[in-house]
């Protein structure tokens, strides 16, 4: 792509954005279900992952996937859009 063509260039970036919140809310969920189990039981890391894995399977892995997408996904994904265009702009300049 032209690095001169601002379009494209906004487009890539906005891929790029959306891509990188989503991977980061969904590979971070699992996380966030054990440290709120955690916190809901006062058990340890270990004992919260076992008493998910027993109770759950592995589905808890995806429990309020929905809910950490809006809260992890959206404002990763224009934190990296707006520092991306950003930096677009600073070397446009100099």
């Amino acid at each position: 792509a032209d690095p001169a063509d601002k379009q494209s260039n906004m487009v890539r970036s906005g891929i790029k954005s959306v891509t990188a919140g989503l991977a980061g809310a969904i590979l971070t969920n699992p996380l966030d279900v054990i440290r709120n189990e955690m916190f809901k039981t006062d058990l340890s890391l270990k004992g919260s992952f076992q008493k998910l894995v027993r109770e759950e399977g592995a589905a808890f892995m995806t429990r309020g996937m929905t809910s950490n997408m809006t809260a992890v996904a959206f404002p990763l994904a224009m934190t990296i859009f707006v520092t991306d265009m950003l930096l677009q702009g600073k070397d446009r300049l100099a």
